[in-house]
């Protein structure tokens, strides 16, 4: 993630710490929606935020999940489908003009796009396994 990648999303949970980086998180989900244009990906992390939304309180969680939604995408390029756990995340450049630059990629697949913009669109806490 470059540090042009502040989501106020995330930076609302994380406060001035070190927001997730993407390419050490869990990803788990990807969403290709061609009417809208845009591609999501879902995230999971143990690093979890300094300032949990207050509905978080009542329950135990040791996993939050973010996704990450990128709009106006074009130029996609997709090789394979099938999740693998040894693949790298590389997001290049910010919501700026000049837009974003996406790729994942394992031994055997790839998904590959440019994007205008990226927003988290959703966050939530679970727990995973025992604590």
């Amino acid at each position: 993630m470059t540090e042009d990648n502040d989501w106020p999303e995330l930076r609302a949970l994380y406060g001035t710490g070190p927001l997730p980086d993407p390419s050490t998180c869990t990803l788990f989900h990807v969403h290709i929606d061609e009417r809208d244009t845009s591609v999501t990906f879902g995230f999971e992390t143990q690093q979890l935020p300094q300032h949990p939304k207050p509905e978080w309180s009542d329950k135990p969680y040791n996993t939050l999940a973010f996704w990450i939604e990128f709009t106006g995408v074009a130029d996609l390029r997709m090789s394979g489908i099938r999740a693998e756990a040894e693949r790298s995340v590389r997001i290049a450049g910010g919501n700026t003009a000049e837009g974003l630059r996406v790729a994942v990629d394992s031994d055997n697949r790839s998904i590959a796009f440019s994007a205008t913009a990226s927003l988290v669109s959703h966050t939530r806490v679970y727990q995973q396994g025992a604590l």
